[in-house]
């Protein structure tokens, strides 16, 4: 077995093991000081209004995320973190056509637009995150960031970033079915709020679904998320990565490995099939 199927296994192993701990943690863990701390200034580093659950089920581990967080501040502001995180990239032969028949629903479309491309702009910057955390966790190879390098400071929230949350109503027995369809499909442990606030205009969230979900079943969607994950871990192999000794160490790698190797990849592609529909093919990140 080469190193590189080692690691392979290794993190589909550390994932397993996520998908089973996140649904476990509390939904409101009960927050040190210091890890509070991380999650108000998350927003402010990552240039969007909310805090990724990644960094929230982490918050359950503290005397992991606080050194981490705190020792790759510098590198997540730095230009070669932004360089390396502008070539992960959705193959522009994955994404659907537009397609002005989509059912709107009566939904505002320039918030959904707007909605989109805030999760979309932030997860090539989220996947190599959790790629470069993973790595510090998993291997000897690399750099190590440094917890004393200098930081700039938070870049603030990017403008026309919103954030939409879900309305809390119960699903339509056909909205309830997309949903178990973009769970089973995507091999995710829980619905992600991403799709149950479009899930706030049934006919929209399921219209995008029926036109999408045979992609994201298709051997060329798989192909497409290995190459973004593979590009991922090449990318964060060059760059500083955290480097921290805990005894929680198993599960943040096990959640790092679910976010990084199954929640992240199918958002991004899937918020790229989001804007292919509405006709917004320009603000996709493609190649």
């Amino acid at each position: 077995m080469t190193h590189t199927q080692a690691f392979t296994a290794r993190e589909r192993d550390d994932a397993a093991r996520g998908f089973l701990l996140l649904p476990t943690l509390p939904a409101g863990p009960g927050l040190t000081p210091e890890a509070a701390r991380v999650l108000q200034e998350v927003p402010g580093y990552l240039g969007v209004p909310f805090v990724s659950p990644v960094f929230q089920a982490l918050a359950n581990w503290p005397d992991y995320l606080v050194p981490a967080w705190n020792a790759f501040k510098p590198v997540l502001r730095s230009p070669e973190f932004a360089a390396a995180a502008a070539t992960l990239r959705v193959p522009a032969g994955l994404l659907p056509e537009p397609d002005p028949s989509l059912p709107t629903d009566g939904a505002d479309i320039d918030l959904i637009h707007r909605y989109t491309m805030t999760f979309h702009q932030l997860l090539p910057e989220l996947l190599l995150l959790t790629s470069c955390w993973y790595r510090g966790l998993t291997s000897d190879d690399g750099p190590a960031a440094d917890p004393g390098a200098l930081d700039p400071g938070p870049r603030g929230i990017r403008p026309g970033a919103v954030n939409v949350t879900p309305d809390g109503s119960a699903p339509t027995p056909e909205l309830a079915r997309v949903y178990e369809e973009i769970r089973t499909a995507h091999d995710h442990p829980r619905v992600l709020s991403f799709y149950r606030a479009l899930g706030n205009r049934p006919a929209f969230m399921t219209g995008v679904w029926d036109r999408w979900g045979p992609v994201a079943v298709s051997a060329e969607y798989t192909a497409a998320r290995a190459e973004i994950l593979a590009k991922a871990a090449a990318a964060a192999a060059a760059l500083p990565a955290p480097v921290t000794g805990t005894g929680t160490a198993g599960e943040a790698r096990a959640i790092l490995a679910l976010f990084r190797g199954r929640l992240i990849p199918a958002l991004f592609l899937d918020t790229a099939a989001v804007l292919a529909l509405l006709g917004e093919t320009d603000a996709i990140a493609s190649a």
